[in-house]
Formats: C-alpha cells, structure tokens, sequence
C-alpha cells in the first residue's frame, strides 16, 4: 500500500519542485506561478504520495484536504488511502480547447463529481460611468458577516475567510455593505490581484432577497474599482442561473476557463 507522509522539504524547494513538473509538462491540475504556491503552502500542513509515474500533494485546511496532482504521460491515477477530512479535486481547463479534465478517472478511484463552476469577467472600460455612494462593513459587522458566510456558502470551495483575513479586509475597506434601519441586509467582498479586482464573496440576507440587493453591491463594487484595474472577474456555479443573468445583466461574459469540481469523502 502506498502511504501519505507529511512533506518534509521547505516551502521555497517545494515551490520550486512544483514549478519544475510544469515544466515537464506533466499531466496536473496546478498552473499557478511558484511564488503563488509559497503563500498557499504556508496555510496549512502539506503532504506527499509518490507512486509510479506521478506524486499527489495534499494541501490540509479546516474542513479538508485540496489535491494537486503531477502524473506522467500515459499515467493514471491511483486511490488515495481514507482520509479524516473530504478531499477536494478541481481541474480548471480551457472551455474552448474542447479538452475537459478525465472525469471518468478520478471516478474510477473514488471520486465524484461535486460541482462545476465558469469563470466570468468585465473589462473596467466597460464598466460604466455611474455614481454611487458607497458604504463598508465595520469591525462590529465581523461575527454577523462570518455567520451569513457559513449559512450561504458550500464549504469546500468557496474560500471563506478565516477571522484574521475578514478583520484585514474590513480595516482596507473590502467589505461593501448594504443597510436598512442599522441592520446589515448584505455584503461584497472583494479582492485584487494585480490589475484585477476579485469577487470574493456577494452574500444577502434570506429575508432580503428579491430586492435588488445584490445588483445594487455589484454596482457598488465597479463603481469602486473600475478606475484603478484593467478588468472585473469572478467565478460562479452552473447550477445558481439566477446569480448567473444578474451578472450578465452587468456585461460580465465568460472567458472560457471551467472548473469541474470533485469530491472523495
């Protein structure tokens, strides 16, 4: 039986390991750069699985463990010993190559098709001129807004914050709000990368739903940043079409890129 032993290289060599089966052009589902990898690797425990023909890494968060996968050509995957927490598989590709990820595969030791989510964008030129004022979730606003992301998110991909992230984004002023009576009724966070602004997370009360809240913070957010990016992006599931036509509504188009999503719990 082949074990999984936590990963004793340090953070940089393992970087640069990652970035040195990308270039063999190795079957994977990684494609970020190797500084990006040093910041998610610093999250959280990392192990390794070697077999014939590939190395599995297992990236460990709160509620379960991220695999990336390196095989050689003409290598398939092999089955991950019972882990204590769901591991979670995704495989972003190119829509328009007409190549998806072999699903089948990773069903064949274990796995099983979760979600799907498709990647949308807004370049900020096209984000119209309009004028609004804009209002931030405060410090005091932390717990309610940890709540409502608990209650509206599945857990294993949506990238919730953890206190100390949301604290931050709170203090740089990432955090819309939309408020009635004092109450907070919703919120956007956001985030940038480069010259990018992130949709982290739209969430609105259950009660307040159907009002138009959630149209009015994606207004607020191109308001915001349309002058300082080059463009809007975000990522959103197949299966949520209202989420899908509000954003369409706004001019957001997909770009191509796909995210099957699997699941072996």
């Amino acid at each position: 039986m082949i074990e999984i032993t936590e990963n004793k290289t340090d953070r940089k060599a393992l970087a640069e390991e990652i970035a040195g089966y990308i270039s063999e052009k190795r079957r994977t589902n990684c494609f970020l750069q190797p500084e990006d990898w040093e910041g998610i690797l610093k999250q959280g425990k990392v192990f390794r699985m070697e077999f014939s023909g590939g190395v599995y890494l297992l990236a460990e968060k709160e509620r379960q463990f991220d695999l990336l996968y390196f095989l050689e050509r003409n290598t398939k995957p092999v089955s991950l010993p019972d882990m204590q927490k769901p591991v979670i598989l995704e495989q972003v590709s190119a829509e328009r190559t007409g190549v998806s990820p072999a699903l089948e595969e990773w069903e064949a030791v274990g796995f099983r098709r979760y979600l799907r989510r498709k990647r949308l964008f807004l370049a900020a030129k096209n984000a119209g001129q309009e004028s609004r004022e804009i209002t931030f979730c405060g410090e005091n606003e932390q717990e309610r807004i940890q709540m409502l992301l608990a209650e509206s998110f599945e857990p294993y991909t949506s990238e919730l914050p953890d206190a100390e992230t949301l604290a931050a984004d709170l203090w740089e002023k990432r955090v819309i709000a939309v408020r009635k009576d004092g109450k907070l009724l919703g919120f956007l966070r956001f985030g940038r990368e480069k010259k990018i602004s992130v949709l982290r997370q739209i969430a609105v009360l259950p009660a307040a739903r159907g009002r138009g809240i959630g149209d009015g913070l994606l207004r607020d957010w191109l308001a915001l940043e349309r002058e300082n990016i080059a463009k809007f992006q975000l990522w959103v599931r197949e299966d949520n079409p209202p989420a899908l036509r509000m954003y369409e509504k706004l001019g957001f188009r997909q770009d191509g890129r796909i995210a099957p999503v699997m699941i072996k719990e």
